[in-house]
């Protein structure tokens, strides 16, 4: 499938909560394209077929794939593995256990490129998904160069 273009970088949110959906979806609509998914299957879809430039993932989904593994499906996928991942989630305070970078790379293999707990600050949220998708272009411009 095509990916489909964006005048400006895109960003998907894949989250079951309507109250954090909105609240992110609200925060990088004023810079990004924001696609929005309830449910680990429709995420890893609209990743498919829309390649964003980041995505937003939540762990703790009441249907369907949770996010640890949709994240593995999207590292397993040579289509999606190079979309910085980011997990925002309230995983540590509903278990009780500390879960961070290092904990997920030690348990799926794979680590994703940030890990922000609810609740994170509009501006946090914006910061982190800007720093990515501004490394993540410089990489891309990079290769090109080198093309050259």
């Amino acid at each position: 499938m095509n990916r489909e273009k964006f005048s400006t970088p895109s960003v998907l949110v894949v989250d079951d909560d309507p109250e954090e959906m909105a609240s992110a979806c609200s925060a990088l609509g004023a810079h990004y394209t924001v696609l929005a998914a309830t449910t680990g299957e429709d995420g890893l879809r609209m990743a498919r077929a829309a390649r964003p430039d980041a995505i937003i993932l939540d762990i703790l989904m009441a249907r369907g794939k949770d996010g640890f593994k949709t994240f593995r499906e999207l590292q397993d996928d040579p289509a999606t593995r190079d979309i910085p991942v980011i997990f925002l989630t309230n995983v540590s305070k509903a278990t009780g256990l500390p879960f961070g970078v290092a904990e997920i790379d030690r348990y799926l293999g794979g680590k994703p490129a940030a890990f922000l707990e609810k609740p994170v600050s509009n501006g946090t949220l914006v910061g982190v998904v800007t720093k990515l998708i501004d490394e993540r272009k410089g990489c891309r411009d990079k290769d090109k160069s080198s093309e050259v």
